[in-house]
């Protein structure tokens, strides 16, 4: 009895048990890191940034907040979990809250919207606005963006003007 009980608690489980797998994989940060980490080049990986993504019936931002520091050239990669809506990648000198921010970068020039890479090469504090659209009706509802993080030392000042 207590057999055919678990193997009724098995086989009803079993198709939601899949399709949390596929869900997962779809959106795992780790392997989309790993497919786009060559994209870095000679630049030193040092780390990602994972956000979710709901697609909901209204459009919506996120905001991330990058730091880069003096001395060090950046390079941002990213990499989505291959969903078909368009999101928009803007950078901006300052957050959301403030009115006279300045759009610093945006994917309008990305290879497609599932890659996009910029450089960033003045120390300061960033502001990576994903502007994700109302759900379409046979699109995704949900995944993530992986933002690859890679550096290198840029050259000391030589003193001339």
């Amino acid at each position: 009895m207590l057999k055919k009980l678990l193997l009724a608690y098995i086989l009803i489980g079993l198709p939601f048990m899949e399709v949390s797998t596929l869900n997962a994989q779809d959106c795992n940060p780790h392997k989309i890191a790993r497919k786009y980490k060559d994209n870095l080049g000679d630049y030193k990986y040092d780390s990602y940034a994972y956000n979710e993504v709901q697609f909901t019936d209204k459009p919506q931002t996120i905001e991330v907040i990058f730091s880069a520091y003096s001395r060090s050239i950046y390079k941002l990669v990213f990499g989505t979990s291959l969903f078909d809506e368009n999101v928009k990648v803007n950078i901006y000198d300052k957050s959301a809250r403030v009115k006279n921010r300045k759009k610093l970068y945006d994917n309008n020039s990305g290879i497609d919207n599932m890659f996009w890479e910029i450089l960033i090469d003045k120390p300061g504090t960033y502001y990576i606005d994903y502007d994700i659209p109302a759900k379409d009706k046979s699109a995704s509802s949900d995944g993530c963006m992986v933002i690859l993080i890679g550096f290198k030392n840029s050259p000391p000042p030589t003193g001339k003007k």
